[in-house]
């Protein structure tokens, strides 16, 4: 399972046989049941993940003042996509967020002091790092953007068009929370489809 990140990660940017061996010795593999949870508030998120199948959520609670909490969900991460609690993982401080499988999930993980080594000792997996980095920054500058230009509606039918698997895998509360929508705006849509 391994060999399949070493090859997603090598389209990236090329990786020699060395890279490869000492990155193998260093992952992770794991089966995860639906529901798990990989991280939770409080704890510091010390690995890094990628999803070989299935899917995961990041999410935290907030609270209204007046003793009602809700859960806000950050992002979904399926087949080929990596997740971790960003600012936990870089400042190794308690997390905000927790992070849980919304399927059963095949996963492979290396933890954070692993992967620094790696940076340190291989410029080539410094370059691949960036890539992924300079990636998902993009994708959350672009999710920003349109939560603040567009419309519920607007939302909805973005996150439709551009993620038509995952509006069908992922419950329609947790996308109404991930866009910031009512349960209502989802289930209507479904329905049509």
């Amino acid at each position: 399972m391994p060999k399949q990140l070493l090859s997603f990660l090598g389209a990236m940017a090329p990786l020699d046989d060395t890279v490869h061996s000492e990155f193998l010795q260093v992952l992770k593999p794991i089966n995860v049941p639906k529901g798990k949870l990989l991280l939770s508030e409080g704890e510091i998120c010390d690995k890094l993940w990628f999803v070989k199948t299935g899917l995961a959520r990041g999410c935290y609670i907030t609270s209204n003042g007046a003793g009602k909490s809700h859960e806000v969900t950050e992002w979904f991460a399926s087949e080929n996509d990596f997740f971790h609690a960003f600012e936990s993982f870089v400042r190794q401080v308690p997390s905000q967020e927790f992070i849980e499988t919304l399927e059963p999930c095949q996963l492979i993980y290396i933890c954070r002091n692993d992967l620094y080594r790696l940076y340190a000792k291989h410029p080539e997996i410094s370059n691949v790092g960036r890539i992924i980095a300079e990636r998902y920054g993009l994708l959350h500058k672009e999710r920003l953007r349109e939560m603040r230009l567009h419309s519920a509606q607007e939302r909805l039918n973005i996150f439709h068009n551009q993620s038509k698997e995952l509006f069908l895998r992922v419950p329609q509360k947790y996308i109404a929370s991930y866009l910031g929508i009512s349960e209502n705006y989802v289930s209507k849509l479904k329905a049509k489809h």
